[in-house]
């Protein structure tokens, strides 16, 4: 997630999942967009110039705190939709340690005492 971001705005044929979170800011401070593979229960980020990279939903997470909500609710749907996938366990403990690793990053920055 270090890489350095060039801005981006994905057209119809640049989205290659049914499921898709779009920076609606990418065109301004680069390509935080999101698919999800429903084959696959996982989430990447899309490149304008490369493959999807596979993300770890906490990954995502972090990447898109803004949408955890829709993050979250993909993959519990699709935990719902493929009951007997083993997926399904490893796709919890993702969006459990995503949650927990941006309420804990929010929390320590706002206990840092205010810089001036």
């Amino acid at each position: 997630m270090s890489q350095q971001e060039q801005p981006w705005q994905p057209g119809p044929s640049d989205l290659p999942f049914t499921t898709h979170l779009i920076d609606p800011h990418g065109d301004r401070h680069g390509d935080r967009h999101l698919g999800f593979n429903e084959d696959e229960g996982r989430y990447y980020r899309l490149w304008q110039h490369k493959a999807p990279e596979r993300l770890h939903t906490g990954d995502a997470i972090f990447l898109r705190p803004s949408d955890i909500n829709q993050i979250s609710s993909y993959a519990m749907i699709w935990v719902r939709n493929h009951p007997e996938d083993p997926r399904g366990y490893e796709l919890i403990d993702e969006v459990a340690a995503g949650v927990k690793a941006i309420v804990m990053h929010f929390a320590q920055a706002a206990q840092a005492p205010a810089q001036r």
